[in-house]
């Protein structure tokens, strides 16, 4: 969990749970969805924008790893 100091419990969460939709389905609905639902969450103040900025990140990782 090195570098994970610095997230809530919550962002932890979201972190994981985005990039499991990543692993499991790539580009689909489902990880936009999740991306809306992290976005939704950071908009209220409840994730900070370093952990959506490395939420969006990743699902934009694995984007391009299924395009590539």
């Amino acid at each position: 969990m090195r570098g994970f100091e610095r997230f809530s419990v919550l962002e932890c969460e979201e972190i994981e749970k985005v990039r499991k939709i990543g692993e499991e389905y790539g580009n689909s609905q489902e990880l936009k969805t999740a991306c809306k639902e992290a976005y939704q969450l950071y908009r209220e103040g409840r994730i900070s924008a370093e952990c959506y900025g490395k939420i969006y990140s990743e699902a934009f990782d694995n984007y391009l790893g299924i395009m590539l």
